[in-house]
């Protein structure tokens, strides 16, 4: 039986290994289009996916492929899908309004805000801060790398109880990364940590937080939290190739609890991007200072005081294409059955979200092969919304 219990993994290790392939190159930069990178993304493996690309020059939105591979139902618009850790930037724009509010201090320890059964099995976490938290430089150990738990979720029991306790259990008694605030290490673990102090602060959960502060100011109305809302429309399928052949992940229980767990639309993922990197009254304005970062030297102090943090900082990721390209602000999710991305560009008022119904995800995979997709995709996606713009990106390009 041990021996059993042994080989399992191992085997499942050395079948999903072989599955990887190399992406096929990009269409030419001259005469790209919008569509012929969408359509690139379908020939290197998405089964179905949608983009949306706005500017003051471009409203171009298509699909390709299949949301419901069985039955040959194509991607529309219109249709949702799993966010992922998209999910952290609602959760993390929460956390930044109660922190305008004076309800949270961020810089506070978190033993201020979780009770002991929880900070007592986390290394450091008396110095630990919410801030650390929100730009995971807390040097707390990610499940997600842990081999039992990738084994038990998504090959032994993804249809199973996932509650955001019984994924904490992997991250218990670990050893810490590295002292708190000393790197960066991107891991779920914290935002779960921030979705229970915002539990906690707000005496309801983060779902009903972000529906009342988030959702229904912004008019999101295909948005919802998977598990804790009913649907409100009709969700993709999502599909991996754990075994070598594709598998439908619909049913599959979505991670939750503030890492991911949110559903949307690139209509309403737009609305809701543009409004927390742009300039308009959503958020207030205690909330924007909040959410704007310490300055970047090389700007000079009236451009960094416009922008955000040129980090990961309350939800929001960097993006370039190059160096000296504009900064672009938002953030990408990733899991079961779903690869996304949702960035915005204030200056030039550029709003791209894309999203597929696959991640690649492998067991054994140090998601390789999803990161390589990613950042093809993005640079492309970055470089041509830049150049429509009429705009140099590298060189002289105003940041």
């Amino acid at each position: 039986m041990c021996g059993q219990k042994f080989l399992l993994p191992v085997c499942l290790l050395l079948v999903v290994c072989g599955c990887r392939s190399a992406l096929t190159p990009l269409p030419p930069e001259e005469g790209r289009t919008y569509q012929s990178i969408l359509d690139w993304s379908h020939q290197n493996g998405m089964p179905g996916a949608v983009l949306l690309v706005e500017t003051p020059k471009t409203n171009f939105i298509g699909c390709v492929g299949w949301a419901d591979k069985k039955r040959k139902v194509p991607f529309r618009p219109d249709q949702e899908f799993r966010i992922g850790s998209l999910t952290k930037t609602f959760v993390s724009l929460v956390a930044a309004e109660m922190e305008a509010e004076g309800k949270l201090d961020a810089d506070a320890v978190i033993t201020n805000y979780l009770p002991a059964t929880v900070t007592g099995r986390i290394a450091n976490s008396d110095r630990i801060t919410v801030r650390e938290l929100l730009r995971h430089t807390s040097g707390i150990y990610n499940f997600e790398w842990n081999k039992s738990y990738a084994i038990h979720r998504w090959i032994l029991n993804p249809h199973g109880d996932w509650p955001p306790e019984r994924m904490l259990k992997y991250t218990y008694d670990q050893p810490a990364n590295f002292p708190p605030g000393q790197e960066f290490n991107y891991s779920d673990p914290n935002l779960l940590l921030v979705a229970m102090i915002v539990d906690r602060l707000a005496g309801q959960d983060h779902a009903k937080e972000i529906r009342r502060r988030i959702l229904d100011p912004l008019e999101l109305t295909n948005t919802y939290y998977e598990l804790k809302e009913p649907s409100r429309g009709e969700r993709v399928h999502g599909y991996e190739r754990p075994f070598g052949f594709w598998e439908d992940t619909y049913d599959w229980t979505p991670v939750t609890g503030g890492a991911a767990g949110m559903v949307s639309t690139v209509s309403d993922l737009a609305v809701f991007i543009r409004a927390m990197t742009g300039t308009n009254g959503f958020p207030n304005e205690a909330t924007r200072k909040v959410l704007k970062g310490e300055p970047d030297t090389k700007l000079g102090a009236e451009a960094a005081a416009a922008r955000f943090m040129v980090r990961y900082d309350f939800g929001i990721q960097p993006l370039q294409a190059s160096t000296n390209a504009p900064w672009f602000y938002g953030h990408r999710g990733v899991t079961a059955g779903c690869m996304c991305l949702a960035f915005h560009q204030p200056e030039r008022d550029i709003t791209i979200v894309y999203a597929g119904n696959s991640a690649n995800l492998q067991l054994g995979d140090t998601l390789s092969r999803t990161y390589a997709f990613y950042h093809a995709l993005e640079k492309a996606l970055l470089e041509k919304t830049v150049k429509d713009m009429g705009k140099q990106v590298g060189g002289n390009a105003i940041r």
